[in-house]
Formats: structure tokens, sequence, C-alpha cells
């Protein structure tokens, strides 16, 4: 019997092939059977252009060969579709006798004429292989591997004349939550979160449809729907496979059983704090900080990009505490300044109108603006809010990868509890710390770029704490600017024993 009759969808598989949204995401796990149903998922048009050249009375009939219907099928390099175009040449056959395939194009032709194309886009270039076409269906297959500029620009040539099939458009992917970039790797991603953050991130849990406006010129609003579809291994059909290869991925590191076996998208194998992040040690339920543990905030800028604010607390063993976050965009220094002043009057850190405590902020916040002359950092110290400058020296990249691997670990060989933990509540750092990639050039570095400010503020508030800055005067601070001597200090200090905070969870 052939494989076209034998494929009978999970029942992943069939919820999968019956979306309607816009675009949809499948994944998560590996082994479900993702790219076999990405293959399969155009059927419904192609069969849909059969019936209307074989049915003369259809109400919209098609004359053999005439058919504008195009899938295709993309994954970032070509040779990666290798397994799929054999499975290709075994199933399509049994759908269609008469159908042809182009080595040239990598291009199934069905009788009805709709085509089902491979191809790739390894190059921001290559995007312009795709002008002036007209794809009924686009489809990616591990799309984690794609640029989110591709991944538009492609999008853009979803377009055909045909009434029926314009109702039927669609943008599908599969992809699992990993994509490991090294030195050698011919593919690299400028964010490798894009993905999670268009399609996880509003609704992790997955199967919920995400929906925007947009606006014609003729004032028409028009709702547009985007789901990602989480699956596992064991949706795969077959249960011999899900055994064995379940075997497989429980022999590995708890960091690729969560991203491989899980579908865990905040934990993924490759990143750089993958082997020392462990959620169940380092996210605990938020409480009331004792008025004698010292407090301080750091704070990594931005505006057009996300900025953010996090306040941290040290407990009697110097173990460090995030205790809030406040996450802003496309807001000005005052603006964020007041923001600041709301939250440490929350916390009682706030005393007239100045704050109580200081801390590290990016060095942007020193550079003078021309429109009012005052730097960011001048005009919030205006409105109570005094900051340091972080210390972004050559090297230090790789020098805070490791004080923030440390502080991580600090709870293995017998002990109670690790140096940093977060509240609950501080949701973005949870999500983008155990996700920040490793530098492709150097493995010692975690990777810059993308969802890095949560970590670079996390970086300038683990300095912070570890030159013994924290509850001491700002002036005193200032005077004290020879780094090197505070680094030799720290290298040389013994490893600290940690404390309990007196409460349960770990």
């Amino acid at each position: 019997m052939s494989e076209a009759a034998l494929y009978e969808p999970s029942l992943w598989g069939q919820f999968y092939h019956s979306r309607g949204e816009n675009e949809v995401l499948g994944g998560g796990s590996a082994g479900p059977g993702k790219s076999l149903v990405l293959l399969m998922d155009s059927n419904d048009q192609i069969a849909l252009e059969h019936e209307r050249c074989m049915d003369k009375d259809h109400p919209h009939p098609l004359k053999w060969g005439q058919s504008k219907g195009w899938t295709i099928h993309l994954r970032r390099t070509f040779p990666r579709l290798e397994t799929t175009i054999a499975r290709a040449h075994r199933i399509f056959p049994a759908v269609d006798p008469d159908v042809k395939y182009d080595k040239e194009s990598h291009t199934f032709t069905f009788k009805s004429g709709y085509r089902y194309q491979f191809g790739h886009c390894q190059h921001d270039k290559d995007v312009e292989n795709f002008q002036g076409k007209e794809f009924s269906a686009i489809c990616y297959d591990e799309l984690i591997e794609f640029e989110k500029e591709q991944y538009l620009q492609i999008n853009t040539r979803l377009r055909i004349s045909d009434p029926l099939l314009s109702k039927m458009r669609k943008v599908r992917a599969m992809t699992n939550p990993v994509h490991r970039q090294d030195a050698n790797s011919k593919i690299t991603v400028r964010d490798p979160q894009w993905v999670r953050k268009r399609f996880v991130d509003p609704a992790p849990k997955g199967n919920t449809i995400i929906e925007r406006y947009v606006t014609r010129r003729d004032g028409e609003r028009v709702k547009r729907t985007r789901v990602y579809i989480p699956a596992t291994l064991y949706d795969n059909p077959n249960p011999e496979f899900v055994r064995d290869y379940e075997l497989e991925l429980l022999d590995k590191p708890a960091h690729i059983q969560a991203a491989l076996l899980r579908g865990n998208w905040y934990v993924t194998a490759g990143s750089f704090y993958a082997e020392v992040w462990d959620e169940r040690l380092h996210v605990i339920t938020p409480f009331r900080i004792p008025g004698d543990w010292p407090m301080f905030r750091a704070m990594d800028w931005g505006f057009k990009t996300w900025g953010t604010v996090g306040w941290f607390a040290l407990d009697p063993e110097n173990n460090l505490v995030m205790v809030k976050e406040l996450n802003f965009r496309f807001k000005d220094a005052a603006e964020v300044a007041v923001e600041i002043r709301a939250i440490e009057e929350k916390l009682g850190v706030w005393s007239g109108k100045t704050s109580k405590i200081t801390g590290p902020a990016d060095t942007q916040l020193n550079e003078e603006r021309g429109d009012v002359g005052l730097s960011k950092a001048q005009e919030m110290a205006r409105l109570g809010v005094g900051w340091l400058s972080a210390d972004k020296r050559s090297g230090s990249r790789a020098r805070s990868g490791e004080r923030i691997t440390k502080l991580l670990k600090e709870h293995h060989a017998g002990k109670a509890m690790p140096g940093l933990v977060f509240f609950s509540s501080c949701t973005q750092m949870i999500k983008t710390l155990p996700s920040i990639q490793t530098d492709v050039n150097d493995p010692n570095s975690p990777a810059k770029g993308g969802d890095d400010h949560w970590h670079d503020a996390l970086s300038y508030a683990c300095a912070y704490a570890s030159r013994g800055r924290v509850g001491r005067s700002v002036e005193d601070i200032r005077s004290k600017t020879n780094h090197d001597e505070w680094d030799e200090k720290i290298e040389g200090a013994a490893t600290r024993t940690l404390g309990s905070f007196g409460y349960g969870g770990f």
C-alpha cells in the first residue's frame, strides 16, 4: 500500500490541518511528526483544484493544467530539504499518478496545474528570489532558523487572483524551540527568540488565537489571526518510535530534555545558562523583604527597543534576590523616573522627593542630548532618581556570564539554595535569561543582541553587588574608581556560605 494511502494524521495532525488562522505554528517537542504534517497540509488546495477540473458542473470549473495554486515549502538551507523531498517523491505520485517533477526548480506539478515547490532562503538577499511570485500557501520547516525579516518579506508573496484559493491562503510553519548557533554553523539568526515572541509569548500554553486588526484604505478594519499549536513526542502515532526516541532524549541533560522532550521554549539547549538554570530552584514565590536587607536597582536603557529596570535585595549571606522589574518602551527619561518613584514608594525606599537607593545603569544614560542639554541621568536625578554608571569595559560580557553562572549554580555540593533567585513576578527576566544564546565566536561569552536587555541589567546588578557597593553612599562609591582593584579582591575572596530566607519552596 502507498505511503499516501497510509497517511492518517494523528489527532494533533488533524487539529493542525483544521486550523483556519492566517498563520499557524506547530511544534515545540521533537518527534511528533511535524515535517510530514507540514508536507501534507496543502492537500486541501490540491484536492480542490483536482475536483474543479474533474467536475464540469463545479461553480468555479477549471481546465486541466490551468490551476494557479502554488505552495512554496522552505528550509533555511536547501540540503536540509533532502528527506522531505524524498518523501514527496513517494507520496505525490500516489496522490496523482500524473504529477511531474522538475529538477531545476524542485517543483512538483499536478495534473490540475497546481505547483508544490521546495526552496530555501539562506542569505538576506535571497528574499529577492521570491519577488513577483504569487503563492497560495507558504510553508516553513524549522521556522526558528529563519530571520524574522525573511519571514515577513516572503509572506508578502501570499497573494493569488483565483477567488476560491484566495480564501484558502495560509502561512504554515513547524519548529522546535532550539536552534544551536556555533562558529561552524552556516546559519545564524540575529534574534533567536523572534519566533517565541511572535507565537508563544502571548499565550505560552498555546491553542489560543492571537488577534490583531489592520485598517484598509477605505476604513474597513480586518482581523488577522495567528496561533501556536504545541506538540510533544507523545503526539506521534507510532508507539515504537515514541518509546525508542523517548529513551534517547531521557538520556540527555535536563535542559535538552526540557526543550526537545517537553517543548519548553524558555530553557533552550545550547543557551549560555542551559546547564545551570533550573526554574524550580531559581524562581521563588514573592515575600516581604526584611527592612534590614540592602536594596538597589539596575537598568538597561531602551527607547525603540525595550528598556528594563530591576530591583534587587541582598540577604544576610549576600544571596541576591530580584524582587521587581519595570519594562518600558517609547518613554523618555522623565516618564521612566516617574514610574520608578511609584514603585519605590511601594517598596518603602523613597523619602520625600528622593530615592533612598541607587544602582548601576547603562552608560547611555550619561550621553548629553542636544535637544534639552541634559543627559538622561541628569534629567532623572532632578526627579529624585540617581544612577551610577555600569561597568561596560572590554571583555566584561564574559566576566558577567561567569559571575551569573557562579551565582546560579551555588546550590550544588550540598548548598541550601542558589546565590541568585527571582521573584516569580519578574516574568520577562525569567523568560529571557535561560534562552540567552552563546556567542558563536566565544563559547565563554553570552551572545549580544536580541532579548539581551534583561540580561544586561542583571549583569550590571551582579557586578555592582559583587563589589561591595550596596548600602553605601553614592559619594563613597564614586570615590572608588579602581575597578581592577575591586576585581582582584572579589576573585581572591572565599566562596560565601549560603543562608536561608526562612521560607519554603526549595
